[in-house]
């Protein structure tokens, strides 16, 4: 198994600036359906899920986070990755 990062946008049953009260229902929401591998923020439009999910691929990691967020009554809107780059260093 894999340890895999990636970020998903969300929207969901809230409108406008997210109040106190709806981020930390929102926390509990997404904690009791299996959102414990990921940091929570506030996006522009709703939140953001920094996830560090372990799973046998890359696509499981993403559609199992997805289902975990759905079943809390929120909405994916996109799924956003960081690409590292890895350049070979060469002594002289």
């Amino acid at each position: 198994m894999t340890e895999y990062h990636f970020r998903l946008i969300l929207s969901g049953p809230f409108t406008g600036q997210l109040s106190d009260e709806e981020l930390l229902d929102a926390t509990d929401a997404l904690g009791e359906t299996g959102c414990d591998d990921c940091s929570i923020s506030v996006h522009g439009r709703g939140l953001e899920l920094e996830f560090d999910r372990v799973h046998r691929s890359l696509q499981e990691a993403i559609a199992s986070a997805i289902h975990d967020v759905e079943r809390a009554g929120y909405v994916v809107e996109s799924i956003q990755m960081n690409r590292e780059a890895v350049l070979p260093v060469r002594s002289s």
